[in-house]
């Protein structure tokens, strides 16, 4: 009979069940200071409606405390002083510290960070008081299923289907504010080899990639706390979308439901077809290949649907100046004056589609039997993402004064932006043995397109007219926002922010080169030295081009388009109340693709082939890392967006620098110890394993907590920078977790101006991580064998240290009293092979 080929199947299923206590220090008031009464908590407040005029002014000098512009009357009650009265706190503010926020449980637990961000921003001398202990659970469970089958032509065929889900809860902010999430992952592949000819192989295959998503807070269906607080114009999404504003009170942690805790729910769904060509063609191995892919994303969710509120120091202080000395954010809170706010009217909601293509040609071309030229060309193409059922907009900038466009609309595109159809990706590369050396060299160079960050379009979903982004700031030292509540969304006369990306933007590309000289080293061991460089081309950015120069008073009336408007003919959707098609802005965040980025590294890597029982991998890599801007969603500890947006070219600086960089990994088997039979028995089939690294900080940019300058920003965003004093960064008894920099080194700038400090100017703590694995085999039958695995997580319990809190407007800048990897775990394991 003809041979009909081989059939294998493979099933796996694998579960974990992962509880663990998470420890996290806060600041929280105390029960004093929720009544109003800061007589004991080291600060002078005033009173903001006490302000006057200073009538010994010169305004021929600069302001300060000696010379200050305002004057006010410090708080009292019943002949106390920095004591608010009763009658003077707001209801919501009381609601949320007597009912969501939990009183102290330990004292003097130094600053607190949360990997350099501010979870504590700068309290009285009640900081870090407030020991968190909640659980984090995590059920997941995952399976594959894999069917191979070789036909009896040479051609081979598989069908892989993978699922796994994930469900837990993971504890934010304080008790009460953490967050659900349900995520099911699906995935399926249908492959096909083809052999054509001994020199020409066909590879095709079609995948279906499936992820949903879904989170929720702990109010969700439970507590509307929106209501109860008595907010109105915000609180939008019903019951699922239920929960607590989020207000960030600078000296304490932020309270309520944080943009983490975000209700949401999210079907991405990649269809994909791809084909790959070999041909061995004499000295040439080529290659030819392309991939369509269809993208398929609805999803909603109700970011800043219940509110955002900023509460800084400068309402309360004595003379209205930022001097580090007077003034409470929590007596603002407790008075009901945020320095901003934003809200969000309407459901941002969207279900986009998108295509993209790939076609490549590669060769390598072997020239002689010691040089290897590698060749080749990729073409890439990227739809905009397009919205098939709800409302887009953008703006068009051509004019040189901001439009608003729907997508779709007189003649615009319905995906918002142009796409670029020229993006041809050229790699090269070269490979020279030189045998009386006994060396290799490589070199090479490539270009690679980055594709569109797709949360740019998540953006578009916060725009008028379909969502209502309602925003407030106030000047940060004289109060202008008199109420929590948001107006009725109306469009021509609600203030709202805005966010754009460029119609006609540049691809974002990298280009990368490299040089290396391999030795070998005996039979098993190689020694490669080498050097990578890379540039980043047209990255995106955050240019905020409607910001205001420093300055006191409103922003709003400063800013350089205080309105802006709709193109004509604009056709509105039929649930938007509209007076006019001009309506007031306030920031305007442009998305365009006008940054760079720098990046060198020289590289050492000594391999070894299993051999003799032992194999390893070492590498040292010394690099340099540069960038003239932030990402929009920058993970570094810094702002995304700039501080001046008049000045672009100080953003330069470190990016995600690690300037060393050390890697270890290495397994042994040894020999067993055969002098009789019980030894023999007792050391064969045993395995080690260590991976060690140990690597240079990251850079963190020294900041002020709050728009201080009064220039404008993105809410939530907080970018000014600190000015530097002369005094030396690292001093004597720095480096350490209670004083990782000498604090004195940086200043609050004055009132209304940019900081001097340098984005990502100083590093943070290093880092070194030892994990060790010991694994046994029996056997227990001709075809199967048991699998004992024992394995220690940073084995020697080292504490690497997180990030410093960055603001120096705070009472715990420069301390650390976080970890950023967590301490000895053991984890013990078994398997059975078959």
């Amino acid at each position: 009979m003809p041979h009909a080929g081989k059939t294998f199947f493979f099933v796996n299923y694998e579960a974990l069940r992962h509880v663990q206590t998470d420890a996290m220090v806060d600041t929280v008031p105390t029960a004093a200071e929720v009544s109003g009464d800061f007589s004991q908590s080291g600060v002078n407040i005033y009173d903001p409606t006490t302000t006057t005029s200073n009538p010994n002014y010169d305004p021929s000098l600069p302001v300060s405390r000696t010379n200050p512009k305002y004057i006010r009357e410090q708080f009292s009650y019943n002949g106390v002083a920095n004591v608010i009265p009763p009658n003077r706190l707001t209801n919501a503010a009381s609601i949320m510290l007597n009912k969501y926020t939990p009183l102290p449980n330990s004292m003097d637990m130094g600053g607190m960070t949360m990997m350099g961000q501010p979870t504590v921003v700068g309290a009285g001398n009640d900081a870090n008081n407030y020991l968190d202990s909640r659980k984090e659970r995590m059920t997941d469970d995952q399976g594959t299923v894999r069917v191979d089958h070789n036909f009896a032509n040479g051609d081979t065929a598989f069908f892989r289907y993978s699922v796994g889900s994930e469900y837990g809860f993971m504890p934010w902010g304080l008790p009460g504010f953490g967050m659900y999430h349900d995520n099911l992952a699906q995935h399926g592949t249908l492959a096909w080899s083809h052999v054509i000819n001994p020199n020409l192989v066909n590879s095709a295959s079609v995948a279906v990639s499936r992820l949903a998503m879904s989170h929720t807070t702990e109010s969700a269906s439970k507590n509307d706390i929106v209501s109860e607080l008595g907010i109105m114009g915000t609180g939008f999404g019903g019951p699922k979308a239920w929960g607590a504003p989020y207000f960030t009170v600078q000296g304490f942690s932020p309270l309520g439901d944080n943009y983490l805790a975000t209700p949401m729910e999210a079907w991405d769904t990649v269809v994909e077809g791809r084909d790959t060509l070999n041909w061995q063609l004499g000295r040439h191995s080529a290659k030819f290949g392309g991939a369509y892919q269809k993208f398929i994303w609805p999803m909603w969710g109700f970011f800043q649907n219940r509110g955002y509120y900023q509460y800084t120091n400068g309402f309360t202080t004595e003379y209205a100046l930022n001097d580090g000395t007077t003034g409470s954010s929590l007596a603002s809170f407790l008075l009901g004056l945020p320095a901003a706010r934003q809200g969000q009217a309407g459901v941002p909601q969207m279900n986009l589609r998108q295509w993209y293509a790939n076609a490549y040609a590669q060769d390598a071309w072997r020239l002689t039997t010691t040089t290897t030229l590698t060749y080749g060309l990729r073409y890439e193409y990227m739809s905009p993402l397009v919205d098939i059922h709800y409302t887009n907009s953008n703006l068009d900038l051509s004019s040189g004064t901001p439009e608003v466009f729907i997508g779709g609309q007189n003649g615009y595109p319905r995906g918002l932006m142009y796409a670029n159809q020229t993006n041809f990706a050229p790699r090269l590369g070269l490979a020279q043995s030189l045998l009386r050396l006994g060396l290799v060299a490589h070199l090479a160079y490539g270009m690679f397109y980055t594709p569109v960050d797709m949360n740019t379009w998540c953006n578009q979903r916060h725009n008028v007219p379909y969502v209502f982004p309602m925003t407030s700031q106030s000047d940060p030292y004289i109060p202008s926002i008199q109420t929590l509540n948001f107006p009725s969304p109306v469009l021509g006369t609600t203030v709202v922010s805005f966010t754009a990306l460029q119609l006609h933007a540049q691809a974002q590309y990298i280009q990368q080169w490299s040089a290396s000289l391999e030795k070998q080293l005996g039979a098993s061991t190689t020694v490669e030295v080498g050097y990578l460089g890379a540039g980043g081309f047209h990255l995106q950015r955050s240019h905020l081009i409607n910001n205001a120069q420093p300055g006191a008073g409103l922003i709003q009336p400063r800013r350089p388009h205080p309105k802006i408007r709709f193109v004509e003919n604009t056709e509105f959707p039929s649930n938007v109340t509209v007076s006019s098609s001009t309506f007031p802005v306030s920031t305007i965040n442009l998305l365009e693709n006008t940054s760079q980025s720098w990046y060198d590294a020289g590289y050492v890597n000594v391999r070894r082939r299993f051999a003799r029982g032992l194999s390893f991998l070492a590498n040292y890599t010394f690099a340099k890392s540069l960038e003239n801007a932030p990402d929009f969603r920058s993970p570094m500890f810094e702002s995304a967006i700039p501080q001046n947006n008049d000045d672009l070219n100080a953003e330069k600086g470190p990016a995600c620098d690690i300037r060393h960089r050390f890697a270890l990994s290495t397994v042994y088997t040894p020999p067993a110890y055969g002098r009789n039979a019980l030894t023999a028995a007792l050391t064969r089939n045993w395995r080690g394993s260590v991976v060690y690294q140990a690597q240079t900080g990251f850079p963190m940019t020294i900041s002020v907590f709050g728009d201080t300058a009064n220039a404008g920003t993105v809410v939530g965003e907080n970018p000014i920078r600190a000015n530097v004093t002369g005094e030396k960064v690292f001093t004597s008894g720095t480096r350490t977790a209670i004083k990782w920099l000498n604090t004195g080194a940086f200043a609050a700038p004055a009132a209304y101006t940019f900081g001097t400090a340098g984005r990502n100017s100083v590093y943070g703590p290093g880092m070194q991580n030892l994990d060790l694995g010991l694994v046994r085999e029996f056997a227990v039958a001709e075809k199967a064998r048991f699998e004992a695995r024992a394995e220690f997580f940073n084995a020697l319990n080292h504490t690497n240290l997180g990030t410093p809190n960055r603001f120096v407007n705070t009472s715990s800048f420069g301390s650390i009293t976080e970890v950023a990897t967590p301490g000895r775990e053991i984890q013990l394991s078994a398997r059975v092979s078959f």
